[in-house]
């Protein structure tokens, strides 16, 4: 029989540390070559572009495979859904409505980047933007580093003192508000991303070696969060080279002037978990992931939901 699940019957069920493993399996998975999955395919509407958005996968491991699915419209902003099939029968086991797994798999996906990426004395955070993506990211990342210090930086100086007021409240941690881009990367371990910038948010010459960097928030052709001196100083991961290749505006605007190529993609996330290739070669490394909502992550999290 199909089951439906709310967003509030996800939330009572299913934690941070159960997003966060779930993603690591679906990574592991992946590297293991037990999943196979779609780039995101846009179908387009007479009145808008990108109208609806379908993400397919199997995951051959747990027999399900889903589609998350998911449309810019409505008046509730973003309207999602996982259907969840099982992979032997064909029977569709669930409807999960997903607006809670869409706001926290980025962060629980940022958290598995930093357990494999990050030096395992992180503890300094610094965060870039002040928003909902923007605060999954920090309720993720505590979950796997033993975090001293946040800082985050926001164009708007109210939000920024907000997001340090409520997440220093809901973690129990010291965050704290910062004036400047160069002070969110001064002394930070840890850097996540997840703005709605067009152009690179800080100078990628001042980040410190040894630095993590998630970014999560610019997978679109025509935008960027990093520059291209942070690509050439890093050490690039990637969820999906399918998916970064036609969406990570990071990417894909250095390699068409001629600043970066392709060989500066170390590989797949899902490489590094399964342990076919290596991430952090030493302390003095910076690691970037580059993030952009693949199928698996949402299939995976739905399967254990």
């Amino acid at each position: 029989m199909t089951i439906f699940l709310t967003s509030q019957d996800v939330a009572s069920l299913f934690g941070m540390d159960d997003y966060i493993q779930a993603v690591e399996s679906a990574y592991r998975g992946i590297g293991e070559g037990n999943t196979m999955m779609v780039s995101r395919i846009q179908v387009d509407s007479r009145q808008r572009k990108g109208f609806l958005k379908i993400l397919p996968a199997a995951l051959w491991a747990d027999d399900i495979a889903g589609i998350h699915a998911y449309t810019g419209g409505g008046g509730d902003g973003f309207l999602k859904l996982v259907l969840l099939f099982d992979a032997a029968s064909g029977n569709l086991q669930a409807l999960i409505e997903s607006d809670r797994i869409g706001w926290l798999v980025p962060g629980a996906a940022s958290a598995v980047a930093t357990k494999y990426l990050a030096r395992k004395d992180a503890r300094v955070v610094g965060i870039f933007g002040s928003g909902r993506q923007a605060r999954s990211q920090l309720l993720a990342l505590s979950r796997v580093r033993d975090i001293s210090l946040v800082k985050v930086f926001s164009p708007e100086k109210s939000h920024r003192e907000k997001y340090a007021a409520d997440m220093a409240k809901a973690l129990d941690l010291n965050v704290i508000a910062v004036d400047s881009p160069a002070e969110a990367v001064k002394g930070s371990h840890i850097i996540s991303v997840a703005t709605n910038a067009k152009a690179p948010v800080f100078d990628g010459s001042l980040i410190e070696p040894g630095t993590h960097i998630n970014a999560i928030g610019a997978h679109d052709p025509a935008r960027r969060e990093l520059d291209d001196i942070c690509l050439r100083r890093g050490r690039v991961f990637v969820d999906s080279r399918d998916r970064a290749l036609q969406e990570e505006g990071a990417l894909l605007i250095p390699i068409s002037e001629g600043l970066v190529n392709l060989d500066l993609i170390r590989g797949e996330l899902g490489d590094v978990v399964a342990g076919r290739k290596e991430g952090r070669t030493g302390g003095g490394d910076i690691t970037l992931f580059f993030s952009g909502a693949i199928a698996p992550e949402y299939v995976a999290v739905a399967g254990a939901v």
